[in-house]
């Protein structure tokens, strides 16, 4: 069996880790991080259903689901709670993450029904502009994480012991940018010219502001920014990678940026895939944590690699992008031969696994990335 299969069936089994019938305050059968998890999380579940879709295309029920689920707890103001339970609300974290609009967008493509949107289209628009009324800065035009646990990137040392609302972050605003190109693309299938066009104008100005503020043309990266000062925050972490995989880099532009960082050994470029935090930044370390935070100040994720894998192929480097889709389908596999499961991050050096033994969750995109490399597919392309 060649590598691509080997992962491929080592996973299969997994699927079955991350599926929930519905219960109690979840109304719809919904998406987990296999493990000892219950709960609904917002990037997770869209992630799980992007690993899922992508290989059976009715699997993207569990995407419309999870979309579903959120869409019915969006309030009148537009707050739609990021971490839902059978109990209710968990509040651990803030408002969702910028995923829903592209989470509808994307379950209607893969089981070619946008009908379903029609009855919902209120609530998703007033939760995708809830953080533009209530984080964005009128100066730049860009918005804030309320905290880095928001993030997902919990110990992200670009947010992290930052005031609240007080960074205006480069991942934030990409995802953002991909959430008004979805709701363009999801009014035009919906024959709403007028809101499709309006749309369009958000992601335009937002990825305006983006090269404008947080790009640093010097040296060629994005950096999250002090909101009450307006300083660059100069440490090259996961999030600075995030507009090069929303689409918005100019080409050379991000060329530049993957030589200088990505492909770089001194920086992100490690033996087992993409470091989150760069190698020679003094925080830089491959500690097993989980509590209080996860740890994003250096290990290899799994969803980092197969996310920067996606970038690679995008901007014409086909060859390195097939080197790290193998190094994350070895690295998972190893974990499930060694341990039986796999967990959420490696040590970038080594390979060694580090937090949460028997993870499933974006993890499972490893499963497919190679025959997709191979092929020129990157299902995030909007």
């Amino acid at each position: 069996m060649t590598l691509a299969d080997r992962i491929r069936e080592a996973l299969r089994e997994k699927k079955t880790l991350v599926k929930r019938p519905k219960k109690g305050h979840i109304a719809h059968d919904y998406l987990v991080p296999g493990g000892p998890y219950n709960e609904q999380w917002d990037w997770d579940g869209f992630f799980i259903g992007m690993a899922l879709a992508s290989e059976i295309s009715s699997e993207a029920i569990y995407l419309k689901n999870w979309a579903l689920n959120y869409l019915e707890h969006v309030r009148p103001d537009g707050f739609t709670p990021g971490l839902l339970t059978p109990d209710g609300i968990d509040k651990r974290l803030h408002h969702m993450k910028p995923f829903l609009a592209q989470g509808c967008l994307f379950a209607s493509r893969f089981l070619d029904d946008f009908s379903w949107l029609v009855p919902h289209m209120d609530r998703l628009e007033r939760s995708v502009g809830y953080r533009e009324r209530k984080f964005f800065d009128a100066g730049s035009g860009l918005g804030a994480w309320h905290d880095s646990m928001e993030s997902g990137a919990d110990n992200n040392v670009a947010i992290l012991g930052y005031p609240r609302r007080g960074v205006l972050a480069a991942d934030l605003n990409a995802f953002l940018y991909r959430e008004y190109v979805a709701m363009a693309m999801i009014a035009q299938k919906l024959k709403d010219r007028k809101k499709s066009l309006r749309y369009g104008a958000k992601a335009r100005d937002l990825k305006k502001n983006i090269l404008r503020y947080l790009w640093n043309e010097e040296e060629k990266i994005f950096y999250n920014l002090e909101r009450k000062t307006g300083r660059r925050i100069k440490r090259a972490t996961y999030a600075s990678l995030i507009p090069l995989w929303s689409g918005m880099v100019p080409y050379a532009k991000g060329r530049e940026m993957i030589k200088r960082w990505i492909l770089n050994p001194k920086k992100l470029w490690a033996p087992w895939g993409i470091r989150t935090l760069a190698a020679d930044d003094p925080a830089y370390n491959q500690v097993n944590m989980i509590k209080p935070h996860s740890n994003w100040q250096g290990p290899v994720w799994p969803l980092v690699n197969s996310l920067t894998a996606y970038i690679l192929l995008d901007y014409g480097f086909r060859r390195e992008a097939l080197r790290l889709a193998e190094k994350t389908a070895r690295l998972c596999l190893a974990d499930i031969e060694k341990t039986g499961g796999m967990h959420e991050n490696y040590n970038a050096d080594t390979g060694e696994p580090l937090a949460a033994p028997d993870f499933v969750s974006w993890n499972l995109l490893a499963g497919q990335i190679i025959p997709q490399v191979r092929e020129g597919i990157n299902p995030f392309r909007l």
